[in-house]
Protein backbone atom coordinates (compact mmCIF):
# COMPACT_ATOMS: atom_id res chain seq x y z
CA UNK A 1 0.00 0.00 0.00
CA UNK A 2 1.53 3.10 -0.95
CA UNK A 3 1.34 6.30 1.28
CA UNK A 4 -0.05 8.67 -1.43
CA UNK A 5 -3.52 9.47 -2.37
CA UNK A 6 -4.17 9.36 -6.47
CA UNK A 7 -6.05 12.91 -7.29
CA UNK A 8 -7.46 12.85 -10.99
CA UNK A 9 -8.11 16.57 -12.79
CA UNK A 10 -10.22 16.26 -15.79
CA UNK A 11 -9.91 19.38 -18.05
CA UNK A 12 -12.63 20.50 -19.94
CA UNK A 13 -12.56 23.42 -22.84
CA UNK A 14 -12.94 26.91 -22.26
CA UNK A 15 -14.65 27.77 -25.09
CA UNK A 16 -15.67 25.55 -28.31
CA UNK A 17 -13.17 26.42 -30.18
CA UNK A 18 -10.53 24.94 -27.68
CA UNK A 19 -10.60 21.59 -27.52
CA UNK A 20 -8.28 20.10 -24.63
CA UNK A 21 -8.53 16.46 -24.17
CA UNK A 22 -7.08 13.86 -21.68
CA UNK A 23 -6.87 14.60 -17.66
CA UNK A 24 -3.86 14.54 -15.08
CA UNK A 25 -3.24 12.58 -12.20
CA UNK A 26 -1.60 14.49 -9.21
CA UNK A 27 0.12 12.56 -6.19
CA UNK A 28 0.65 14.45 -2.78
CA UNK A 29 2.31 12.96 0.37
CA UNK A 30 0.26 12.49 3.54
CA UNK A 31 1.38 16.53 4.70
CA UNK A 32 -0.09 17.65 1.22
CA UNK A 33 3.02 18.08 -0.62
CA UNK A 34 3.31 17.29 -4.10
CA UNK A 35 5.36 14.20 -5.23
CA UNK A 36 4.54 13.75 -8.71
CA UNK A 37 2.20 13.95 -12.11
CA UNK A 38 1.38 13.12 -15.30
CA UNK A 39 -0.31 15.41 -17.47
CA UNK A 40 -1.15 14.82 -21.71
CA UNK A 41 2.35 12.49 -21.68
CA UNK A 42 4.59 14.91 -19.52
CA UNK A 43 5.32 13.43 -16.33
CA UNK A 44 6.57 16.11 -13.21
CA UNK A 45 8.51 14.21 -10.38
CA UNK A 46 9.59 15.89 -7.07
CA UNK A 47 13.60 15.27 -7.02
CA UNK A 48 15.69 16.91 -4.32
CA UNK A 49 15.87 20.30 -4.44
CA UNK A 50 13.35 20.68 -7.19
CA UNK A 51 11.46 19.21 -9.90
CA UNK A 52 11.95 17.55 -12.84
CA UNK A 53 9.50 17.31 -15.88
CA UNK A 54 10.07 14.45 -19.19
CA UNK A 55 7.98 15.28 -21.88
CA UNK A 56 6.74 12.53 -23.93
CA UNK A 57 10.00 13.08 -26.62
CA UNK A 58 12.19 12.16 -23.25
CA UNK A 59 13.31 15.40 -23.16
CA UNK A 60 13.82 16.53 -19.92
CA UNK A 61 13.31 20.01 -17.89
CA UNK A 62 14.92 20.08 -14.27
CA UNK A 63 14.47 22.80 -12.21
CA UNK A 64 16.63 22.53 -9.22
CA UNK A 65 18.16 24.69 -6.01
CA UNK A 66 17.58 27.53 -8.95
CA UNK A 67 19.61 26.92 -11.51
CA UNK A 68 17.01 24.86 -14.82
CA UNK A 69 18.73 22.22 -16.99
CA UNK A 70 16.77 21.15 -20.29
CA UNK A 71 18.14 17.74 -22.15
CA UNK A 72 17.36 16.24 -24.98
CA UNK A 73 15.11 18.36 -26.94
CA UNK A 74 15.21 19.13 -30.41
CA UNK A 75 15.04 23.35 -29.47
CA UNK A 76 14.59 24.81 -33.11
CA UNK A 77 16.59 27.99 -31.72
CA UNK A 78 17.96 29.91 -28.47
CA UNK A 79 16.59 33.47 -28.43
CA UNK A 80 17.29 36.40 -26.23
CA UNK A 81 14.13 38.14 -25.34
CA UNK A 82 16.00 41.96 -24.80
CA UNK A 83 20.16 41.63 -25.56
CA UNK A 84 20.72 45.06 -23.27
CA UNK A 85 20.49 42.57 -20.39
CA UNK A 86 23.71 40.06 -21.71
CA UNK A 87 27.03 41.57 -19.69
CA UNK A 88 29.21 38.76 -21.56
CA UNK A 89 29.11 36.29 -24.57
CA UNK A 90 32.00 33.62 -24.88
CA UNK A 91 32.27 30.61 -27.05
CA UNK A 92 34.47 27.57 -26.32
CA UNK A 93 35.13 23.99 -27.74
CA UNK A 94 35.27 21.00 -25.77
CA UNK A 95 36.21 17.98 -27.77
CA UNK A 96 33.14 17.93 -30.62
CA UNK A 97 30.84 20.23 -28.66
CA UNK A 98 30.66 24.13 -28.97
CA UNK A 99 29.54 26.20 -25.49
CA UNK A 100 27.83 29.09 -26.05
CA UNK A 101 27.75 31.44 -22.29
CA UNK A 102 26.62 34.37 -21.67
CA UNK A 103 26.77 36.41 -18.31
CA UNK A 104 23.74 38.52 -17.99
CA UNK A 105 23.65 41.76 -15.46
CA UNK A 106 22.21 41.21 -12.25
CA UNK A 107 24.07 37.76 -12.12
CA UNK A 108 21.87 35.75 -14.69
CA UNK A 109 24.25 32.78 -16.55
CA UNK A 110 23.41 31.20 -19.41
CA UNK A 111 24.89 28.18 -20.89
CA UNK A 112 24.09 26.11 -24.73
CA UNK A 113 26.09 23.08 -25.83
CA UNK A 114 25.69 22.76 -29.78
CA UNK A 115 27.27 19.18 -31.08
CA UNK A 116 29.68 19.83 -34.45
CA UNK A 117 26.25 19.10 -36.44
CA UNK A 118 24.59 22.21 -34.60
CA UNK A 119 22.36 19.93 -32.70
CA UNK A 120 21.84 21.27 -29.27
CA UNK A 121 22.88 18.75 -26.58
CA UNK A 122 22.04 20.93 -23.12
CA UNK A 123 20.95 23.88 -21.87
CA UNK A 124 21.70 25.08 -17.91
CA UNK A 125 20.65 28.64 -16.64
CA UNK A 126 20.57 30.01 -13.22
CA UNK A 127 18.90 32.57 -12.47
CA UNK A 128 16.78 33.70 -15.49
CA UNK A 129 13.51 33.15 -17.00
CA UNK A 130 12.46 30.49 -19.68
CA UNK A 131 9.62 30.23 -21.70
CA UNK A 132 9.60 27.18 -24.30
CA UNK A 133 7.10 27.64 -27.25
CA UNK A 134 4.93 25.08 -28.44
CA UNK A 135 7.57 25.23 -31.61
CA UNK A 136 10.13 24.78 -29.74
CA UNK A 137 12.02 27.77 -29.39
CA UNK A 138 13.83 28.25 -25.77
CA UNK A 139 13.52 32.14 -24.92
CA UNK A 140 15.02 33.29 -22.04
CA UNK A 141 15.72 36.81 -20.05
CA UNK A 142 16.57 38.21 -17.12
CA UNK A 143 15.06 36.35 -13.35
CA UNK A 144 14.11 38.89 -10.95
Amino acid sequence: MNNYDDITVTFTPLSPGDKVEGCAIVQFDDNGKFVEAHAFGNFAEKIEGGVRVTRPDGSTITMKNGDITIEDILAKSVGIRDLSEVKSFAVRTVDQTRIYCLDFFGGGYLEVVYSQDGQMLELTSQNLKQTLTNDNEIIVRQGD
